[in-house]
């Protein structure tokens, strides 16, 4: 620990990254044991008439969900989180839209290939690959945290094909101001990888602004499969820090009608930091929710999701 400590402090400005929740922080199963949670799951797209499906590529795979009909909307997960993530916009969304929600590689049920790199360019061109697979085209993007700057990158590469992008609390400027997180890793406490239940119920509170409703087991189960994929996401988190490029320098091209929603009460990226996306931006609306955190619940939640179906609807033909 004191070895990633170093490192980041070595960095001046630095990238912070979402620890997203576990994969069912929005659908409030208090039930823990892995056939169970991966039974809700499963139940919980199935319920949304959502498809769960496999794209195969050299040796490796993508695993995504995808329903309803209309235009296309392909939804991106942050760091350490899933497809899953997605499932409370996926059910206010996909009655209007086709909705695709994929697992990033070494990310949910998705492969992690030997040779993958995990900056934001690298990631990125994972999820060109995935797009190009599934041949789509004009469609709209829409990105949380780490999520939101790969879907700007992607926008800026790929302008004949997007629609619209939404970006929610996006990852990519380095911060001119400390987030609470960042002064907090400072000090030697990363809730990034918390090691006990005390720490989990931590990183809820810093991530969503309030503890989990979750029983113990479900926490300790939840805690448990964290903590066994620890070695790989802190190398894959080191090298998210170290090697992803700014993207002050692309933003002021992108000319893609886009939409940012930021979280005012962000306490894991300054949200002074989104407000760059907002100067640098020229075809951009922003929303500001006064007391959002990182992640959306409750008023946030509905407040953010009406703001999109707003903004796609005035995006669509």
């Amino acid at each position: 620990m004191k070895k990633i400590d170093q490192k980041m402090k070595r960095k001046s400005k630095t990238i912070y990254i979402f620890l997203a929740v576990i994969t069912l922080i929005f659908t409030g199963y208090t039930l823990a044991p892995p056939i169970i949670a991966k039974y809700y799951t499963q139940k919980a797209f199935k319920d949304l008439s959502l498809d769960i499906k496999n794209i195969e590529y050299d040796n490796d795979f993508f695993e995504y969900v995808e329903g309803g009909t209309g235009e296309t909307i392909v939804f991106v997960h942050g760091f350490q989180s899933t497809k899953s993530y997605w499932l409370p916009y996926l059910k206010r969304l996909n009655k209007n839209y086709k909705t695709i929600a994929f697992d990033l590689p070494g990310h949910g049920n998705s492969s992690r290939p030997q040779k993958q790199k995990y900056d934001l360019q690298s990631l990125t061109t994972s999820l060109e690959r995935f797009i190009n697979e599934k041949e789509l085209k004009d469609f709209h993007i829409i990105g949380t945290s780490m999520g939101g700057g790969l879907a700007a990158i992607y926008a800026y590469n790929n302008p004949e094909r997007v629609k619209s992008l939404i970006m929610i609390n996006p990852l990519g400027i380095d911060q001119e101001k400390k987030s609470e997180l960042q002064l907090l890793m400072e000090k030697g406490k990363n809730l990034f990888f918390p090691k006990d239940l005390q720490e989990f119920d931590e990183m809820s509170i810093y991530v969503t602004g309030k503890t989990l409703p979750l029983s113990t087991y479900f926490k300790k189960f939840a805690l448990g499969k964290m903590v066994k994929s620890y070695g790989f996401f802190k190398k894959a988190f080191i090298e998210m820090l170290t090697t992803s490029k700014p993207l002050d320098d692309i933003l002021p091209k992108i000319k893609t009608p886009s939409l940012i929603l930021i979280g005012q009460k962000d306490r894991i990226i300054h949200p002074a930091s989104y407000e760059h996306f907002v100067d640098l931006m020229p075809n951009i609306r922003a929303i500001r929710l006064k007391n959002g955190a990182h992640a959306f619940i409750g008023k946030d939640f509905e407040e953010a999701t009406k703001s999109i179906e707003e903004f796609l609807k005035n995006s669509s033909d």
